[in-house]
């Protein structure tokens, strides 16, 4: 594949996937590049890798490495999720690797991923069971939908309506209470 204006990220990305992978990308996507850190995504002819690569200038070893392969890959079997600490965890089955959360939202990862499979398997539509993609984003909106409505401030306004009610309620009875004493001990002086 002839490449043009290839940057010397990309060069290094190409130079190590040819030396560890034993083939040359298909396609590159640079995620982040910290100093001698880069984060990106290859597509190989029956797979896709995601990489976590240290070190200078042409020489390039992979710190993670996380390898999804077309003939095994289910639609819909590639996960990321921002986390806790602000990086991305993309899972693939029980193997993970954990990135830099860019800009971009997770879901950008595992739609690449996904796209290139697919485009892998000569799918470049949806998933043959569009069924089960049509239950899943319903079920998303459900999960969606309860997370608003438990960040509702209604809930907690009426929460508070309560509360204040209580509040009400006592101090009526308690000061009913005292008024009932006050009369009560004069009564008894005489």
């Amino acid at each position: 594949m002839l490449r043009i204006n290839v940057d010397e990220d990309e060069v290094a990305i190409i130079a190590w996937a040819q030396e560890e992978l034993g083939e040359t990308p298909e396609k590159v996507s640079l995620w982040d590049i910290d100093g001698e850190r880069i984060e990106c995504m290859i597509r190989l002819s029956a797979s896709v890798v995601v990489a976590v690569l240290v070190g200078d200038g042409e020489i390039k070893i992979d710190e993670q490495r996380l390898t999804i392969a077309a003939e095994n890959w289910t639609p819909g079997s590639v996960q990321a999720n921002r986390r806790p600490d602000g990086c991305i965890r993309v899972r693939y089955r029980r193997r993970r690797i954990d990135i830099t959360a860019e800009i971009k939202s997770p879901h950008s990862v595992a739609s690449l991923l996904e796209g290139w499979l697919l485009e892998m398997r000569g799918e470049a539509q949806l998933p043959r069971d569009r069924n089960r993609r049509i239950a899943n984003l319903k079920r998303e909106r459900e999960s969606i939908r309860r997370m608003l409505e438990q960040g509702s401030l209604e809930r907690i306004q009426e929460e508070v309506d309560k509360v204040k009610e209580k509040i009400t309620n006592a101090e009526i009875e308690l000061s009913g209470r005292l008024s009932m004493k006050s009369k009560a001990e004069p009564e008894s002086e005489s």
